[in-house]
């Protein structure tokens, strides 16, 4: 849009029209020619004085343009591209929603998203004139303003803009704008809003971008390619408390947010233990590297999975806090002189890492045959508590103990025995369902046996749901199932160990399959959450007793002091960090000793995936590209055109002089 400040001087374009009045005019000088006679040249004379077409097109059109670029400078011309911001000098309000996401630290082109948006909001700051309040709020899982409310003060924004960092969090983009609507509403004047972002589509396609009309909302993007990315999105170990001696599964999940396929290899660390997997991921898609580690000394350790380092490394990594212990704790009860359940006890204690306990409270493992019905909810308590409850129900269980132990998804029904002659019929035979199981892993060689290898003479018959089954005989009765149960397991036993009514416990993979069963499910750990947190959460230790604060120090994996602060509200006081830590290990330590660990990862189900949506493709506002402070200006008051227009109308002068004496000489010639 073109604008006029001196349109009082509108007047004088007619003074384009002096080249092609003087034109028509001008008197042509005459040749000079040898005549002896006066007469023709008195007649030549008086034909060049009369009024004449123009005969020299080019020089006209030279002179006319001349005049007409030096009247257009008078007249103060102004350009305006796009969106007419408030004036320099009027009274306005400036909001700008800054993204400090993770994902703006990614690097395209040598230069990171967060630079490129703090060169942006630093040309708004500049250019929004020195009558203008103004305020950030900086995008992050909390929003946060700069100021308590806008203010003149626009160094200090700028100053704080030129050392901002990414963080490591997500953002709440829908809590960030109703900030900063707030904001505005604080203000006075005209009211702009900035919104300066890589607009990651995770983050923003599903916002709510509530503005009022009144506001005038503008956009600037920061992302400039489409960004390819490969991150680790999980990483599980199984169980979450291994034991000594025996072997951890871990499961580490890799995700490949690009249109191509991706070669990489997977690196885990875990302890001194230091293993490799090779992993191919689809476009768009995901793949699974599995490692088996040996468990060492008990304590707590740190496992780390790594990939080669990208452009944007932060999601590179993943970490986790394994609790390795010495023993598991095992609970038994049944009646005294049950055969099935002394070979319970005899196999549990053959596994080297399992005790007797006295508490089921206190119990990793409980194994329940054949009790009393009542005991149905207080075995499904301690499987929501963490517990993994083994239970082999009697023929008095009702259908209501199936309620009680297995939640109100189990079906109404009674249990019947049934037994067959183990000298004249044919056995009841077994075989696995889900075979994609983790469970059945190990066995998928056939170096360990088959797990479902046995004979069986005495069964019961009951319902549990479908999905559940690990173990069934031929027929489709269930022989073992596992449901989960609040933090623990509920594993429902079919199978008799007496060897007078089943040789299973004679066979080589049973003890094998025993102990890959419990691992397999004993992930109810109390304390294992707790040390996994996401990049928004403090790193958090709560004694069980009182320390000396003096003798604590919080340590990163560099090993060196990182500030805390307690918290005496809670009884024993509790220590946080002051700082949210970006990822990585982190421990507690007293007297030099560690006695409490703890892992930040990265927010990769939220900032990963590093594709964009077009600033346009954003429901509100307008699209602006500001390189400078000087284009904003030019975006608020208007860019002017005069000194352009002198500089044309001097160079066509130029080539209007020139143009002419080259004219002159062919004339005298």
């Amino acid at each position: 849009m073109l604008t006029i400040l001196n349109s009082a001087l509108l007047a004088c374009t007619a003074l384009v029209a002096v080249p092609v009045v003087a034109h028509l005019f001008a008197r042509a000088r005459p040749k000079e020619r040898p005549f002896p006679s006066l007469q023709w040249l008195r007649q030549a004379e008086r034909k060049t004085a009369r009024l004449r077409k123009p005969r020299d097109w080019f020089l006209l059109a030279l002179r006319t343009l001349a005049v007409a670029a030096l009247v257009l400078a008078f007249l103060q011309p102004l350009w305006f591209g796009g969106a007419q911001l408030a004036a320099a000098g009027s009274r306005k309000t400036v909001v700008l929603v800054f993204d400090q996401t993770a994902s703006m630290s990614f690097v395209e082109g040598g230069q990171s998203r967060l630079a490129r948006a703090a060169a942006m909001a630093n040309d708004v700051l500049k250019g929004s004139g020195s009558q203008a309040l103004a305020n950030i709020v900086w995008l992050r899982s909390t929003p946060q303003t700069a100021f308590p409310e806008p203010g003149v003060n626009t160094d200090v924004l700028r100053d704080q803009v030129r050392r901002v960092n990414a963080t490591y969090e997500d953002g709440d983009v829908s809590s960030a704008l109703r900030l900063a609507v707030e904001q505005l509403g604080m203000g006075e004047g005209t009211k702009e809003l900035y919104l300066v972002s890589d607009f990651q589509s995770t983050a923003w396609k599903g916002a709510t971008l509530d503005v009022p009309p009144s506001v005038k909302v503008f956009k600037l993007g920061t992302a400039a390619t489409l960004a390819a990315n490969a991150c680790i999105s999980s990483l599980v170990v199984q169980p979450e408390r291994p034991v000594t001696g025996t072997d951890a599964r871990v499961v580490c999940r890799v995700r490949n947010f690009a249109p191509a396929e991706a070669k990489m290899t997977v690196q885990l660390a875990f302890g001194e233990v230091r293993q490799s997997r090779p992993l191919t991921l689809p476009a768009w898609g995901e793949g699974v590297a599995e490692f088996r580690v040996p468990c060492g000394a008990a304590g707590l350790q740190s496992l780390t999975a790594a990939l080669p380092e990208d452009a944007f490394p932060a999601d590179d990594k993943r970490f986790a806090v394994v609790e390795v212990r010495e023993s598991w704790r095992a609970v038994f009860g049944g009646p005294a002189k049950d055969a099935s359940l002394l070979l319970w006890q005899k196999a549990l204690g053959a596994m080297g890492w399992i005790e007797p306990s006295a508490s089921m409270n206190s119990a990793d493992v409980i194994v329940s045959v054949r009790e009393a019905p009542a005991k149905a909810a207080d075995l499904r308590h301690e499987a929501e508590r963490g517990a993994v409850v083994i239970c082999q129900p009697g023929e008095d269980w009702s259908g209501t103990a199936w309620m009680a132990l297995l939640g109100a998804g189990a079906k109404e029904a009674s249990i019947a025995g049934e037994q067959r002659d183990r000298q004249h019929d044919k056995p009841w035979t077994m075989q696995t369902t889900q075979d994609r199981d983790p469970l059945w892993q190990l066995f998928a060689s056939g170096e360990y046996g088959d797990p479902a290898s046995g004979n069986v003479w005495r069964r019961s018959r009951f319902n549990v749901d479908p999905g559940t089954i690990l173990l069934r005989y031929v027929d489709g009765v269930p022989a073992v199932a596992a449901e989960r149960a609040g933090k623990g397991w509920i594993i429902s036993w079919n199978v008799e160990l007496d060897e007078k009514v089943s040789d299973w416990v004679q066979q080589p993979a049973f003890l094998v399959f025993l102990g890959e069963l419990l691992t397999h499910h004993g992930e109810g750990a109390s304390g294992v959450g707790a040390r996994l947190l996401g990049p928004a959460q403090r790193v958090t230790w709560q004694p069980q007793r009182a320390v000396n604060v003096d003798q604590v120090h919080l340590q990163g994996e560099s090993g060196g002091d990182l500030p805390f602060e307690q918290d005496t509200r809670q009884t024993p006081p509790a220590l946080h960090s002051v700082k949210l830590l970006p990822p990585g290990h982190y421990k507690w330590v007293v007297d030099g000793q560690a006695v409490e660990r703890a892992a930040v990862n990265f927010p990769s189900d939220a900032e990963s995936d590093l594709r964009c949506l077009d600033p346009d493709q954003i429901g509100v506002g307008e699209t602006l590209s500001l390189g400078a402070a000087s284009a904003l200006i030019a975006q608020r008051d208007g860019f002017p055109l005069w000194p352009w227009c002198v500089g044309l109308g001097a160079v066509l002068l130029l080539v209007e002089g020139a143009t002419a004496r080259l004219k002159r000489k062919e004339v005298a010639a």
